[in-house]
C-alpha cells in the first residue's frame, strides 16, 4: 500500500480485479482502509490525503485523470497540504 499522498487533480479508479484497499487522512493506517472489489470505483478528489492498493492479494487497477497530473507524498506530520 502506498503512504499518505495527494494529487493535485482528481483520480479515478476502477478496479478490474482483486480488491483495492482505499483510506483518507494525513496518518498511513492500512486497518482503516475501505475494499473496493472488481467491478467497483474510487475517487479521490484533488488535494485530498489518502493511501491506498492491494493488502491481500493480486489486483489489477486502472487509473485515470486529466492532467497536468502529480503525486505529492504527505509529510508525517501532515502539514504540507497543497
Amino acid at each position: 500500500m502506498s503512504q499518505p499522498l495527494w494529487h493535485p487533480e482528481t483520480r479515478y479508479v476502477s478496479v478490474i480485479k482483486g480488491t483495492w484497499w482505499t483510506g483518507a487522512g494525513p496518518k498511513f493506517d492500512p486497518e482503516n482502509t475501505v475494499p473496493v472489489l472488481a467491478g467497483g470505483f474510487a475517487v479521490h478528489p484533488p488535494k485530498e490525503f489518502h493511501c491506498d492498493g492491494a493488502k491481500d492479494g493480486e489486483v489489477i487497477v486502472q487509473i485515470s485523470d486529466i492532467g497536468p497530473s502529480g503525486t505529492i507524498p504527505v509529510n508525517p506530520d501532515g502539514l504540507d497540504k497543497k
